[in-house]
């Protein structure tokens, strides 16, 4: 199988003179796969203690060649609290679900259309490492619990994941 993509990506520090800093990246692959992504990290703003973290994602993936639709997903994802040890963070992405061939399953049927997620993903970490790029002592441990259907519609994707 034939397979290629082409990628990039630009980072920008203190546009602003806050410590910011602004990045962007694009990739487009073989199989039809497009992805824009767009965020922003201010190590302080306003009176807050904690950064502010801010991303925009746009994914479009055709799977017609293997499984006959379309999904396109537009995201945001706000972070909450970063500390040392934890952070969360607010994710809502809205995704349309296309059935051009008319050949889908019926578990995708029911999918078709729009739909949104709303989730938070809280994560733990510590790292006891001598270096963190060659670490020859220590021990590092994360631990990410992610908490989905956070919306009132009885139709959207509820889970829990650890």
């Amino acid at each position: 199988a034939r397979s290629w993509s082409v990628e990039g990506c630009l980072k920008l520090k203190n546009l602003l003179g806050y410590g910011d800093i602004w990045d962007g990246s694009g990739s487009y692959g073989w199989d039809q796969t497009a992805e824009l992504s767009a965020g922003l990290s201010l190590p302080r703003f306003g009176r807050l203690s904690t950064p502010l973290r801010a991303r925009f994602s746009l994914l479009s993936q055709d799977w017609l060649k293997f499984s006959s639709y379309k999904e396109q997903l537009l995201g945001f994802s706000l972070g909450l609290i970063s500390t040392r040890h934890h952070d969360l963070s607010y994710n809502l992405t809205w995704r349309v679900l296309a059935d051009p061939s008319h050949a889908s399953s019926k578990s995708i049927r029911r999918q078709l259309g729009h739909s949104l997620l709303s989730s938070v993903k809280y994560v733990y970490k510590i790292d006891k490492r001598d270096s963190q790029l060659r670490p020859k002592r220590g021990y590092a441990f994360m631990s990410a619990s992610h908490i989905g259907g956070l919306d009132p519609d009885s139709r959207s994707l509820r889970f829990v994941r650890q």
